[in-house]
């Protein structure tokens, strides 16, 4: 499967561009909106609420003030109709009749009558009536008006002089204000309009109705919210009446059960009480146009404040369709384009740094493309998120197949045609690839474009998320084909020690430096174990030389035990060996020298009957580069032998290159 592959990471830097400015700038938008929205509108509930509560005050001693003003009309109108009751009591028609001097024979109530009949026909008087205890006897009577009940004009409640509300009994309707006082041997009463306390009534809204000393309500004309009758007064007045009643001059108020307020005040001379009632939710009109005006406001600054923001916004956000713009240039293979904001500001100071990283990411594409192009290795990239599996170029020059798309399911990771000896090892550590896990037995067999099977080093690498999960899996493909068939026909013509029956000294140096051209390829390390028997030199002398070689034939045996398949034993020589450990950074060195020392120290029973024990010592030499020959590396690891013969023998030690 052919196409390109590993650009370096440009497009996964630029991904975050996709959308980033209307991203920000619908961010910043909300925010703003929210901020403005949230202030204003908590300024404005303050504000209202302030309005609120200073109109509410402002209602209570607009009534205060309303009760006020009306008890002083009252008390200057109540000395106005005493004043005038008695220039109309002082006529001399008035003092004739009380007299019981006549007019004439024919009747004796002529001449008051008539002068009473005048006062009514001009409206100064509603009513006149002389009333007569024993006889009950009305004088003059208003304008088409009716007075029945002489008995009520002149009440006998009220004190002489008083002034107070007049209506006929049954009636809810105040007729007027009534005035009555003895005159010689007779009760002169007179009834006057009520126009004068309409008059006071109408001078503000406020006032509902007034009260005379004796408790009568008095109510006539319009009053704020609506008509109201003497009936409404009362029912209105109800439980406050002694409240009310026991008012001393100065304004009082308070506030009823049901949401009313109440203020009143006291005439201080005639005993009045004007009486201002409405309900307390009055006080809102109070503050309406003072409200609707700051909500208002608040609505205008809030649209204002908006539309600056949003010009501000798109006037500090413009830069970012600049850099937006180029990032999606590059991401779509424009590797020339560039940021050319250069303000000296922070969209500079980004769009120069951005412009040095794609600078070097271009010049790392274009050296990784070169490197790529000139090795015979195959990258190979499998996404498990889109499960696609993309080769890099060179693959075609190793193998013939022809995937008929990037899905995972056609790509050569399953296609291959990978020998049956190797099949299962293969089919099992794709899977574990597929979960996460990188390649174990990671050398197999597959079938090249010319139809043979080669030795190929599959390595892999996981690249995770931040949740640790594994989204890509990054593989390169090594042609080992050479040196695997080195190794192995290596071991076929393998030359062994007859003794020990391990390997010679030229087969283990050939073997080393086998190992040494694959380290590149494998990109693990390997490490070198010199041992060398303790004091042999015992064994022969004390013994035989036939229990000499048997300790060297036990030494090998154990030897190959701890190695197992983790690498390759040779004789070097006399009583000392060369171990070989493969992928020493998975295969520890350690462990198998200590497996070896414990093993060894158990001993055998010799031929001669004897219980042996064999003490080793053992350096070790870790190779981690194809750097050095193969002399060397065997003289490290003879030189950290040595070093442990020093320090007391019989154990191992590291010398690392």
């Amino acid at each position: 499967m052919g196409g390109a592959v590993f650009a370096p990471p440009v497009p996964i830097i630029l991904n975050w561009s996709v959308s980033i400015n209307m991203k920000i700038k619908m961010k910043l938008i909300i925010v703003a909106a929210i901020l403005l929205i949230v202030t204003m509108t908590a300024f404005s509930v303050f504000l209202n609420l302030q309005l609120t509560s200073t109109a509410q005050t402002i209602f209570e001693n607009y009534l205060s003030d309303v009760s006020a003003v009306q008890a002083s009309s009252l008390d200057s109108y109540t000395k106005d109709i005493a004043d005038r009751f008695g220039v109309i009591t002082a006529l001399p028609e008035i003092q004739t009749f009380t007299s019981g001097k006549y007019a004439d024979g024919s009747n004796e109530y002529k001449a008051a009558n008539d002068a009473l009949s005048a006062l009514v026909s001009s409206g100064t008087l509603t009513s006149a009536v002389v009333y007569d205890d024993s006889k009950n006897v009305i004088l003059a009577t208003g304008a088409g008006e009716s007075v029945t009940n002489a008995s009520g004009i002149c009440n006998t409640e009220a004190s002489d002089n008083s002034v107070v509300i007049f209506s006929e009994e049954g009636s809810k309707k105040s007729w007027g204000v009534s005035i009555k006082n003895k005159v010689n041997n007779y009760n002169v009463g007179l009834v006057f309009a009520n126009s004068g306390i309409s008059n006071i009534i109408q001078q503000s809204k406020g006032l509902i109705f007034v009260v005379d000393p004796l408790g009568s309500i008095g109510v006539t004309g319009q009053t704020y919210g609506g008509n109201y009758n003497a009936g409404t007064a009362s029912t209105q007045f109800g439980i406050y009446k002694d409240a009310v009643a026991s008012a001393n001059i100065a304004p009082s108020k308070f506030v009823t059960p049901e949401g009313d307020m109440i203020a009143f005040a006291a005439a201080s001379e005639s005993g009045w009480k004007a009486v201002a009632n409405q309900e307390t939710s009055k006080s809102i009109q109070f503050s309406t146009p003072a409200s609707n005006a700051v909500t208002g406001i608040a609505i205008t600054m809030i649209v204002v404040c908006l539309v600056a923001a949003i010009i501000g916004i798109i006037i500090v956000t413009k830069p970012l369709y600049k850099i937006q713009d180029t990032l999606l240039k590059i991401s779509r293979g424009d590797h020339d384009a560039r940021i050319d904001i250069m303000s000296r500001n922070e969209y500079g100071d980004i769009a120069r740094v951005f412009n040095d990283i794609v600078d070097n990411i271009i010049i790392s594409e274009s050296r990784y493309r070169t490197i790529i192009d000139m090795s015979d290795n195959i990258i190979f990239e499998w996404n498990l998120s889109t499960k696609e599996v993309t080769f890099s170029n060179n693959f075609n020059k190793k193998f013939s197949y022809r995937a008929p798309s990037d899905h995972f399911a056609d790509s050569f990771l399953i296609k291959c045609k990978v020998h049956p000896e190797d099949a299962d090892r293969y089919t099992s550590d794709l899977q574990k690839l597929e979960k996460g896990e990188n390649f174990k037995h990671n050398e197999y067999r597959i079938k090249n474009i010319y139809g043979d099977y080669i030795w190929v080093l599959i390595r892999t690498s996981s690249i995770v998320d931040q949740e640790g999960k594994t989204v890509k899996i990054v593989g390169v493909i090594v042609d080992i084909d050479r040196a695997k068939k080195s190794e192995n026909i290596l071991t076929a013509r393998a030359s062994f020690d007859s003794l020990t029956n391990v390997f010679n000294r030229e087969t283990i140096e050939v073997a080393i430096n086998n190992e040494i051209e694959l380290i590149a390829a494998r990109k693990s390390e390997f490490a070198i174990l010199f041992v060398d028997i303790d004091d042999f030199k015992f064994y022969n002398d004390q013994y035989s030389h036939a229990t000499g070689d048997q300790v060297l034939r036990f030494t090998a045996t154990t030897i190959k035990n701890a190695v197992g398949d983790k690498g390759m034993v040779g004789r070097y020589g006399g009583d000392e060996f060369i171990v070989c450990i493969k992928d020493s950074d998975n295969n520890d060195p350690a462990l198998v020298a200590e497996q070896m020392l414990t093993t060894l120290k158990e001993g055998f029973d010799s031929d001669s009957g004897d219980h042996l024990t064999v003490n080793v010592s053992i350096g070790i030499s870790v190779i981690k580069d194809n750097t050095k020959r193969v002399e060397e590396i065997i003289g490290q690891a003879d030189d950290a032998m040595y070093k442990i013969k020093k320090s007391g023998k019989s154990n191992f030690g590291f010398l690392e290159t």
